[in-house]
């Protein structure tokens, strides 16, 4: 994995999102049930936006801390602001807006992890800025990757005052 090149960022956005309860093993294995409702619901209610809708994976707990069966972990697509949506049971609209640090990453699937790693590890703990009570996500520049050599782009939020 290459460095990242990193930005600081004022972000504002809402998205519509699917939430999972559980480790994040059984998340991969429920995530494309889960894009698939979410891809639905946003087909169904004209909210794809081609060449600028996004999707997220946004990570609520931190995996240090919360037992697996309890981590949140929620799939989400940026919608534009002035829709009006009507959540359903799984579908719940979310603001996600503050300061952020992004790593922009070209990386390929086993890369993830030192991905996160490294925006913490040696650009959050070591640097000058100061963490921000609220959730990190990855944002998928590009498709990720259907094969495990492949890379796609992927940036990285991390909440800084």
């Amino acid at each position: 994995m290459e460095k990242p090149n990193i930005t600081i960022e004022n972000f504002n956005t809402r998205v519509i999102y699917v939430r999972f309860k559980g480790s994040y093993a059984a998340f991969r294995k429920n995530s494309r049930k889960m894009f698939n409702q979410l891809f639905s619901f946003a087909t169904a209610n004209n909210l794809i936006i081609e060449g600028e809708t996004k999707v997220l994976t946004i990570y609520h707990d931190n995996p240090f801390i919360t037992h697996a069966e309890n981590l949140r972990t929620s799939l989400a697509m940026t919608i534009p602001s002035d829709v009006v949506i009507n959540e359903i049971e799984d579908i719940n609209v979310l603001q996600i807006s503050g300061k952020y640090g992004i790593g922009h990453f070209e990386i390929s699937p086993p890369e993830y992890e030192s991905a996160w790693q490294y925006m913490y590890q040696e650009w959050l703990f070591k640097g000058e800025e100061k963490p921000r009570d609220s959730f990190p996500f990855e944002l998928y520049v590009t498709e990720p990757p259907k094969r495990w050599k492949e890379k796609s782009f992927t940036d990285i939020y991390i909440p800084i005052e």
